[in-house]
């Protein structure tokens, strides 16, 4: 079958679904979300994980359902629109929406302990689009990915300033909320909309940095400073789920769920944890941003490793140093 005749159809498929969830909460129907799972899709669909940026994410799902249906439709009438660079851009469209729906699902199953039966079929639409885009493309990976070298250098500089920047700020928020174990609304709506810049960031320089690798792969293999930079980039994905995911919901939970005054025993461990997770994420973006604008490093990978975990070791010990003076201060 047609690869793009079928992208067009899964698109199509994707669409619906996306405006059947966006007609059942604009209308806000008595009736729950019919879920063939046996799940509550309701309580998925309007958690506040259902808005990324302030955006409904059925709103961004018809964005990009509808893109593809436009883009794929032009595309078969005329072959000659297929050049490097929309091919190229539509790619990224598909891989982005892909990446987005796993982070969606992770959220339903570590987050909201929750599935939506619609929510898993939109991840499977965008996953097998992304596939039979990837298919379905007249050039090679290689030859895309040398000939826009450029841009994708540029997104990751864009993504490790964001990621950067996110980080830093949301440090600073974090550990000034819970100096007396309260966040406020405030406080909860900033650092959800940081969480998700940071969140947005690590998916631009994921993208980007494979776009950066495929091409070279023999020589930054080659490279300690490079192995180092993906051990470090691993630590920063793991600490940030355990940080957003676990640690940071059960503060704001204890805030707003009416045990604030409670000042001992479990609130006074998830702020030792915060405290510590929140220097280590600190410290390994800066890591990551220092080895990234070095141009060579004589150091092999385990001495910069050493290196690493001992500054790691030392921002871990201060940042519970500070958390006994707000203890007794």
């Amino acid at each position: 079958m047609n690869l793009t005749l079928l992208i067009i159809l899964l698109s199509l498929g994707g669409f619906s679904l996306a405006f059947y969830i966006r007609n059942h909460k604009t209308l806000k129907s008595e009736r729950k979300l019919i879920c063939p799972l046996n799940f509550d899709c309701d309580e998925v669909v309007h958690s506040p994980y259902s808005k990324f940026w302030g955006i409904p994410v059925e709103i961004l799902g018809l964005l990009y359902y509808g893109l593809i249906i436009v883009s794929y439709t032009f595309l078969e009438i005329s072959s000659s629109l297929a050049t490097p660079t929309v091919i190229f851009i539509l790619l990224g469209i598909t891989i982005i929406a892909f990446m987005f729906s796993i982070y969606l699902t992770f959220i339903q199953a570590f987050n909201l302990k929750q599935w939506c039966t619609w929510c898993l079929i939109s991840a499977g639409i965008c996953a097998f689009i992304f596939f039979f885009a990837l298919a379905n493309s007249k050039f090679s990976i290689d030859y895309l990915l040398t000939e826009h070298r450029s841009f994708i250098l540029i997104l990751h500089l864009v993504g490790m300033a964001l990621g950067l920047g996110g980080t830093t700020i949301a440090d600073v928020i974090f550990m000034k909320s819970l100096k007396d174990y309260r966040i406020s609304k405030i406080e909860s709506d900033i650092l959800g909309t940081l969480s998700q810049v940071i969140w947005f960031s690590l998916a631009v320089l994921i993208l980007s940095g494979v776009g950066l690798y495929v091409p070279n792969s023999e020589y930054l293999m080659s490279l300690p400073k490079f192995w180092a930079k993906i051990t470090i980039f691993l630590v920063i994905l793991i600490n940030g789920a355990a940080l957003n995911l676990l640690i940071a919901p059960k503060l704001v939970k204890i805030s707003f769920g009416g045990q604030r005054h409670e000042t001992g025993g479990l609130k006074r461990r998830l702020r030792k944890w915060a405290f510590a997770l929140g220097s280590v994420s600190l410290i390994s973006w800066y890591s990551a941003f220092i080895l990234g604008a070095l141009k060579s490093v004589e150091l092999g990978f385990f001495n910069i490793l050493l290196i690493y975990l001992g500054v790691l070791m030392l921002g871990v010990l201060f940042s519970q140093l500070v958390e006994y003076w707000f203890k007794n201060s």
